[in-house]
């Protein structure tokens, strides 16, 4: 390996330890480089840093992008079977998504799904119904937007209200929502630390957001 390309994947190895705190040993997280790209391959503990170890990577100089194959370590073992049915009777009870017009293909948990949605919040609220999935761990949401929408951080802060809406777990109606370049910001109140965290994580699962700031606090 060039002394260039292992300058690089030392950069980022120390700013995946120091800055986000993602601990190697317990996360190991592959890194190489093929043509000027890098390649992240490995298994991490959520959604948050996943997120976050590609967007540090993309900001790294001298490169010309990054290739995903972070995968999130399931909340439970599930065959692929098992997770396609999970996530066809959620599509199929709720009403916004037509399940008639999307395909899903699931190998090895990673979950793809692919099709026509009609707006942007469609094709949100689809994908985090895939993350959802006790044993999907990772989604590729290549759902087509008809006719097609310009995205902006409204979108994304009605696409996260939506979830919150949808997710049981979640008492929307004390939390406020924000969005300000793809940053979203959580504020307001829930009943436990539990409450707090899957709130989070219901807004990092949202297609596009790249950042969140989680400013909520327990009051039990």
């Amino acid at each position: 390996m060039k002394q260039k390309q292992k300058n690089i994947i030392n950069g980022i190895k120390a700013i995946l330890t120091r800055d986000l705190h993602i601990d190697l040993v317990k996360s190991p997280i592959h890194l190489k480089i093929e043509k000027d790209t890098i390649v992240m391959e490995g298994m991490v503990e959520g959604i948050a840093q996943k997120k976050k170890a590609l967007l540090a990577a993309m900001g790294v100089s001298d490169t010309t992008g990054v290739i995903d194959r972070l995968r999130v370590k399931p909340s439970v073992a599930m065959g692929d079977k098992e997770i396609k049915k999970y996530l066809l009777d959620a599509f199929d009870e709720e009403s916004a998504i037509d399940a008639n017009k999307i395909v899903i293909d699931v190998k090895h948990g990673i979950v793809d799904i692919e099709g026509e949605v009609p707006s942007l919040s469609h094709k949100r609220l689809a994908g985090v119904f895939a993350w959802w999935v006790p044993g999907s761990i990772d989604v590729i949401n290549s759902l087509e937007v008809i006719p097609p929408e310009e995205d902006c951080d409204d979108e994304i802060t009605d696409a996260v209200k939506l979830v919150f809406e949808k997710d049981r777990f979640v008492h929307e109606g004390n939390i406020s929502v924000s969005t300000k370049n793809y940053v979203v910001t959580l504020d307001g109140i829930v009943g436990s630390e539990e409450e707090k965290r899957i709130a989070e994580n219901d807004a990092w699962y949202v297609w596009g957001v790249n950042e969140v700031e989680n400013k909520l606090k327990v009051v039990r």
